[in-house]
């Protein structure tokens, strides 16, 4: 008895209830067919979110009518993570019922949670292998993978399989290592991997076969190497019911549907056990070697990426001659990123080892990460970290009451001066994003700067620092300061605890000196996630956001 649409008028709900109740007491209705809560199905976004969302829709379908015939009528839905870690955490903690992973990522969970149960891993025309590739530009001169010594090479996700590990493992087969490249980067997803090779960015780069195919011709790329990698496999989460467990596992192997399969380039799936991944374990305890002593440091250009980047060098150099001397590090790369919300994002997906980050931006690496590793505040012997309104030298205004009516220029949209404290000192002035002739995020703090200086908005906020470095060259005035919070510095997600440990531990041991001025600071002091300045700071953001609640 199956009823799609419940009536829900006067008593009829109730006499449906009775009817149920009375038809499931007598066995007419299994207990089993009766609805059960929906089942989450997780995948991470190793290509964009919408495609992998538009290939994965008809197998949630399959799913969900294949358990219905089997007597668990629940309904299916999608999760996309948007990184690797994140997905491998929804797991391991049961927010998700099950998953289609890749290999590293299932022994990364399992790892964590050992009551992880294999339902199936895909098949290959009857195998459980497929192909990993590093491919380059198709009129590229090199023709083998020794011939990569001194070339720079693009990986997927830190927690890759083909587009890490195993291509990791296979340059140290021909006897290269980190230390044997100009430079190497990890991209996060495997598309984003092809077009950089083929856009000439990077010599080579590492994916699996499937991106491989689908842009080599396209975008002009030939396999440098092929390395064999196991299938991807199906996880259920600890605590799955049986009965669910193996109707969806049934589900799985019988699926034969080409429309469906063809989605994930698989001919079907095969029965699945642990020591079918024991050679990713191995490859990763390989690829471990590939450069075991070097980390990548980001940070966003809130201002000029050139100044940006030598504003903190000094002080990573310090920082790495700290570490080395501890023996616990050899190198540390810097990547300046682009704004405030792909460091954000580069540092939660591991694209990334540690970042200084504002402390807006950190708030909001929290809610979206919340798995990050806080290290160190910075401290500073002299005023505190502030904000401040800026006019022409020869502006009439004198106060920030005054800005009603005027146009005014912020700098990004997650930045902690140049957004949400001066918007929420805005509000506490009485001034909305409707009192005013006109605002924009101008991203850089510089650029607010110069856009006020050149008479293009009437005021702007930025950081007090920033001002300073500028004020020389620009003509600017200060008619309103704010107090802001020291900026705070970052390890992604999963970094080995020891490296935590010696990251902040060598923080913390920068003396005062010329390397901390440049970043305005004399030293770095322990910190809680939930101190004190990031409670107020959350405060203050939530004010913020009702500076302009427009849509």
């Amino acid at each position: 008895m199956y009823l799609p649409h419940p009536v829900r008028r006067g008593n009829c709900v109730l006499w449906l209830t009775l009817v149920l109740g009375c038809l499931l007491g007598t066995g007419l209705l299994a207990a089993e067919d009766a609805p059960t809560k929906p089942l989450s199905f997780g995948v991470y976004t190793h290509i964009r979110s919408t495609e992998m969302h538009h290939k994965m829709a008809p197998l949630q379908a399959y799913l969900q009518d294949a358990l219905a015939e089997r007597g668990i009528r629940a309904e299916v839905t999608l999760r996309i993570f948007p990184s690797y870690a994140s997905a491998i955490d929804a797991l391991a903690q049961g927010q998700v019922d099950f998953v289609r992973y890749g290999p590293v990522s299932y022994v990364l969970a399992k790892e964590r949670n050992p009551n992880l149960r294999l339902l199936a891993m895909e098949s290959n025309g009857g195998s459980k292998s497929f192909n990993g590739v590093i491919s380059v530009p198709v009129d590229s001169p090199l023709q083998s993978v020794a011939e990569l010594r001194g070339k720079r090479i693009a990986f997927g996700d830190r927690r890759s399989t083909t587009g890490r590990y195993l291509a990791q493992a296979a340059l140290l087969t021909a006897g290269i290592g980190a230390g044997d490249l100009a430079g190497y980067s990890y991209l996060g997803r495997h598309d984003k991997v092809a077009f950089a090779v083929a856009a000439g960015n990077y010599d080579a780069g590492a994916t699996n076969e499937n991106t491989f195919n689908k842009y080599a011709e396209r975008k002009g790329l030939r396999k440098l190497l092929e390395f064999p990698c196991v299938t991807k496999p199906w996880v259920a989460r600890e605590g799955l019911p049986d009965g669910i467990f193996e109707a969806l596992r049934a589900a799985l192997l019988t699926l034969k549907d080409p429309a469906v399969l063809e989605q994930i380039a698989r001919d079907g799936l095969l029965p699945a056990e642990d020591r079918d991944y024991d050679e990713i374990r191995l490859a990763m305890a390989q690829a471990g070697r590939f450069d075991p002593l070097s980390l990548s440091f980001g940070i966003y250009a809130a201002i000029k990426p050139s100044d940006a980047f030598n504003q903190v060098r000094p002080a990573i150099e310090m920082l790495e001659r700290e570490l080395t001397a501890a023996g616990s590090l050899s190198s540390l790369r810097i990547r300046v990123l682009r704004d405030y919300r792909q460091a954000i994002d580069a540092l939660g997906r591991g694209e990334i080892d540690f970042a200084r980050l504002g402390p807006a931006s950190y708030v909001l690496a929290r809610e979206r990460y919340p798995e990050i590793l806080l290290l160190a505040r910075e401290r500073s012997a002299g005023s505190a970290p502030a904000g401040v309104f800026v006019v022409p030298a020869d502006s009439e205004l004198d106060s920030i009451q005054q800005l009603a009516g005027r146009r005014l220029a912020f700098g990004g949209r997650d930045s902690t001066e140049g957004r949400y404290l001066a918007q929420a000192e805005l509000l506490k002035a009485g001034i909305g994003a409707a009192d005013l002739a006109g605002f924009s995020y101008l991203g850089r703090h510089d650029r607010v700067a110069h856009a006020v200086a050149r008479g293009n908005y009437d005021a702007g906020a930025l950081s007090e620092s920033v001002l300073d470095e500028y004020a020389g060259t620009r003509p600017l005035r200060v008619i309103g300061r704010f107090e802001s919070a020291p900026k705070l510095w970052v390890a992604r997600p999963g970094m080995d605890p020891q490296q935590v440990a010696d990251l902040r531990q060598g923080l913390l041991d920068i003396p005062p000196g010329p390397a901390l001025a440049t970043l305005g600071v004399d030293g770095f002091e322990p910190a809680e996630a939930d101190d004190a300045d990031c409670s107020r700071l959350r405060r203050q953001m939530q004010l913020a956001r009702q500076f302009d609640p427009a849509p």
